[in-house]
């Protein structure tokens, strides 16, 4: 038995592992959708939220679709200009969202989510 392992070889090890551990509220797909909500809560374009990030706008839709995670430093970027949390934003707690845009940003979450749901039904009927 090799002791030693490739990178190729502890990837799938690795989603396990982290399958595992986190919670499934910290899934790409469900950050993409909270980080949706909040951008269009503020009522900015993806350009321009991606802008004011100082994130790739390429990055910053792959984060929106939850083909990509969000790196922990836009994170905390997010939480610092905006005011949203990280508990809202990785884990989902709508009480971590600013008072003021809290039914705003769950009204923008059911309609990000209804329309990924639309969209799913649409792809999986073709």
């Amino acid at each position: 038995m090799d002791v030693f392992s490739n990178a190729a070889q502890s990837a799938p090890m690795k989603k396990l592992i982290a399958a595992a551990v986190l919670s499934p509220e910290m899934h790409p797909d469900r950050v993409g959708e909270r980080v949706a909500a909040i951008r269009q809560t503020l009522n900015m374009s993806k350009a321009e939220f991606a802008d004011s990030l100082e994130l790739d706008r390429s990055t910053m839709s792959k984060v929106e679709s939850g083909t990509k995670g969000l790196d922990i430093i836009v994170g905390a970027r997010i939480a610092d200009f905006y005011g949203f949390g990280l508990d809202f934003i990785y884990r989902g707690v709508l009480s971590d969202t600013p008072p003021d845009l809290r039914s705003a940003v769950a009204a923008n979450l059911q309609a990000v989510r209804l329309k990924k749901a639309k969209d799913d039904a649409e792809a999986k009927a073709t």
